[in-house]
């Protein structure tokens, strides 16, 4: 059996460390983290380097990371979750999706996630034309229809839980959900702490993540980088752009140039219909120029950032059975799809050149596959 997680480990810190301590394994089991890369979900750089944050994965427990790509990785969390789940089926053997929730019920998660799309679809459509956006479209959808359920979606962890559950359902791979130590964003418990409070007070490292993951994003360069790319974009390239519709590059252009920083710029961009976290994605995959219909294509191949012994047998096994291509170097992915593995080129020479110790450009063709063996 393969467990599955889909993560960013942004950075990978004690809390995803006790996710992988708490998964039912068996001898002959592995473990599977399908982890974002440059880019997070939240619409912005990530804080480490891919590589860095699946070897501190590896050292803590999982037996291979692959690579979750790009436009999958700034996609909202419905797609986020299926596409992730879509990598997991293509492992082509037996697999449970293990992800962590901010509650014990999940059959009320269930329930939320098997509401089907005849159902919520007209209620959505109206909230919508009433100016909502899509997520809070969904969510108060859901609050009409299943009341009692839908207050366990307040927390963004069960959010995203009911988006696995629903793509597992479709593919038809089983779950497990694991209970979080603590609250997303909350204070420390003891030595765990949330990815977030981690990049807002990175002295606390040591205390909070097993191992240090290289020199951590410089938060005021990416900005600046991002705004600067934003700059050199016409209208029409930013309605060629994945997450841009309904006239947004029309109010990107106009408030750009009046914004000296990216809150800034979201702030005054911001309507009912877009939340931040909806238009920070915009924002980066028009800056990065990923296309509209990228994000919704198959995935293209098994991307392996890092592995252990026991992950090297299962690459071997994978060989026979994955329904994509397992690539071990940026040579072998920009065979597959030059597409994608021009968008990650991109976006890791963008976010190594940001790092507070800037390294240099071609990282992802330099680097492959780290293999970790502590025996």
């Amino acid at each position: 059996m393969i467990y599955a997680i889909i993560c960013e480990f942004n950075p990978f810190h004690n809390g995803h460390r006790y996710l992988l301590e708490q998964l039912p394994k068996g001898e002959g089991d592995y473990t599977v983290c399908i982890m974002s890369g440059s880019f997070v979900q939240r619409g912005e750089p990530a804080a480490f380097d891919k590589w860095e944050r699946a070897t501190a994965a590896v050292r803590n427990g999982a037996d291979l990371v692959l690579e979750l790509p790009l436009p999958y990785a700034l996609s909202d969390g419905d797609r986020f979750a299926a596409k992730g789940v879509e990598l997991a089926a293509a492992l082509g053997q037996p697999t449970t999706l293990a992800f962590g929730t901010e509650c014990e019920d999940l059959c009320g998660l269930e329930a939320l996630a098997k509401v089907s799309e005849e159902t919520i679809s007209p209620i959505i459509k109206e909230l919508l034309e009433r100016g909502y956006s899509y997520g809070t479209a969904r969510q108060q959808a859901l609050e009409q229809l299943l009341p009692a359920q839908a207050a366990l979606l307040r927390s963004p962890n069960n959010l995203l839980a009911c988006g696995y559950i629903r793509a597992c359902l479709t593919q038809g791979l089983s779950y497990t959900a694991i209970r979080r130590t603590n609250q997303h964003d909350g204070a420390p418990v003891g030595t765990i702490a949330s990815a977030s409070y981690i990049r807002k007070h990175p002295q606390f490292m040591q205390k909070y993540a097993p191992c240090a993951q290289g020199p951590m994003l410089d938060p005021a360069a990416a900005e600046q980088g991002l705004l600067t790319l934003l700059k050199t974009k016409t209208a029409e390239q930013l309605r060629q752009c994945a997450n841009i519709s309904e006239g947004l590059e029309n109010r990107i252009l106009s408030a750009l140039f009046e914004s000296p920083t990216l809150t800034e710029l979201t702030d005054r961009i911001k309507t009912k219909r877009y939340s931040h976290a909806k238009l920070r994605r915009a924002l980066c995959a028009a800056a990065l120029g990923i296309p509209a219909g990228l994000p919704e294509a198959d995935a293209p191949y098994l991307r392996v950032l890092a592995f252990g012994e026991k992950g090297r047998g299962l690459l071997r096994s994978l060989k026979e059975t994955a329904r994509l291509p397992i690539c071990q170097s940026g040579k072998e992915c920009e065979q597959s799809s030059p597409a994608f593995f021009a968008l990650e080129r991109l976006a890791t020479d963008l976010q190594s050149g940001w790092l507070t110790a800037p390294r240099p450009a071609g990282e992802d063709y330099r680097r492959g596959a780290v293999y970790i063996n502590e025996e």
